[in-house]
């Protein structure tokens, strides 16, 4: 495929960014160029689907106030934000509890609370995901890292990539999702819903230049990428975190429902899509500062070039560079065990 000339100049300015760039930082410039092609949507599922789809798994409306809800890896509030407006507009007040890894994100959050009339903070904490692993409830709220109060909504929408770095040692992605799902499951009301949201990478576009990346520069973690995707599989997608949380929280009975929607990335220049895609190679990184290698980027650009067409890559009659994202929502219900 020939490149243009406005391709070469996108390819060499990206590359020249991610020079620098730590794990953590690379992970961020991925992460706001994959935003953005959500966000250009298209005209088959536009991105306001996506909240009407988020707030139909919340079921937020029979609740009284006030609603606690506690979001896990929220970023900037920013997904959430459409579902705070309409019950602020419902007259609901909001007590929200945050964690987020990324300070300056974590900021964000707390401003955009801030400016909502009936929303208020509870407890925010800027520590890891992992941080949550094997602490029980009390020890938790020790670190503020958990609100004094049970939750009547927990989420974790699109973070739960991040438990798991196919470089751990020892690896162990069933574990480490088995930890995190009761740790979140843990703070739930009797009557509670967790809502998990998942980019299905094992069948797309994402899943298959990561895959084939980690094939050519690490090849002994080939295996370790495989077996993460088939624990996402398996305990999420297939609703096998059900029987985990059940043998473990016994009064309580864990029931999983799920919905799936295909939405489109737009973007314009084949190198974007290459970067956008290069996600799947961060998995468990977000927060590693080591040096980046740009070869990573590199490779995704001239994987998206080469076999791209083959997961759905297509040219769209705007000339923008389009490719399929499966999501998950999956809704995990708290009730007492009869």
């Amino acid at each position: 495929m020939k490149e243009s000339p406005k391709e070469q100049d996108v390819q060499h300015r990206l590359l020249q960014e991610f020079r620098s760039d730590t794990f953590s930082q690379a992970y961020y410039r991925v992460y706001c160029i994959l935003s953005r092609g959500m966000k250009e949507g298209d005209i088959s599922f536009p991105l306001q689907e996506l909240d009407t789809k988020l707030w139909s798994a919340l079921n937020l409306l029979g609740l009284p106030s006030p609603v606690r809800i506690m979001d896990f890896g929220g970023g900037t509030g920013e997904t959430m934000e459409p579902i705070y407006r309409k019950l602020d507009a419902l007259n609901k007040q909001m007590i929200i509890s945050v964690e987020e890894p990324h300070k300056g994100s974590l900021t964000e959050y707390m401003k955009l609370i801030e400016n909502i009339g009936k929303a208020s903070i509870d407890i925010t904490y800027s520590g890891l995901f992992q941080d949550y692993y094997g602490h029980s409830v009390q020890d938790l709220r020790v670190m503020k890292a958990y609100p004094q109060q049970l939750q009547d909504r927990v989420l974790a929408v699109h973070v739960l990539y991040h438990l798991t770095s196919i470089f751990d040692d020892p690896f162990d992605p069933y574990e480490n999702m088995k930890q995190a799902i009761s740790a979140i499951y843990a703070i739930l009301k009797p009557g509670g819903q967790m809502v998990i949201a998942l980019h299905n990478h094992a069948v797309s576009l994402v899943g298959a230049a990561s895959l084939k990346c980690t094939e050519v520069f690490f090849p002994p973690k080939l295996a370790n990428h495989k077996l993460l995707f088939e624990v996402w599989q398996d305990l999420l997608l297939n609703g096998g975190i059900a029987d985990v949380i059940n043998a473990s929280f016994t009064t309580f009975k864990a029931t999983v429902q799920q919905d799936e929607v295909v939405i489109h990335v737009v973007l314009p220049t084949l190198a974007e899509v290459g970067t956008a895609v290069s996600i799947g190679c961060f998995n468990g990184r977000c927060a590693d500062q080591s040096p980046f290698d740009e070869r990573v980027v590199q490779f995704c650009m001239d994987y998206v070039k080469t076999d791209g067409y083959k997961h759905g890559l297509y040219l769209d009659s705007e000339g923008m560079w389009c490719y399929p994202l499966k999501t998950n929502y999956i809704t995990i219900k708290k009730s007492a065990n009869e």
